[in-house]
């Protein structure tokens, strides 16, 4: 939740820099999630496929929210 409650709040923001600092904040929550995926997989909760799909979304949101990021920055140039 908190990943996409951050790129909404970023998307109402005014200042570039205001924005970019939830993108930031929401590419933090992603990283965050890495770790709790490995822990629930190693306790057996969730099954080998389910992991590595998992894995590979967080993967593509950490693309997608630098991308935002990316574009962010070249407004301000």
């Amino acid at each position: 939740m908190s990943i996409s409650l951050n790129i909404a709040e970023a998307n109402g923001k005014w200042h570039r820099n205001d924005r970019k600092q939830f993108y930031y904040i929401s590419r933090g929550s992603v990283f965050e999630c890495v770790p709790l995926l490995h822990i629930i997989y190693r306790k057996g909760l969730i099954e080998e496929r389910m992991y590595n799909e998992l894995y590979s979304t967080l993967e593509e949101l950490s693309k997608m929210i630098s991308g935002l990021i990316q574009s962010t920055e070249k407004l301000e140039r």
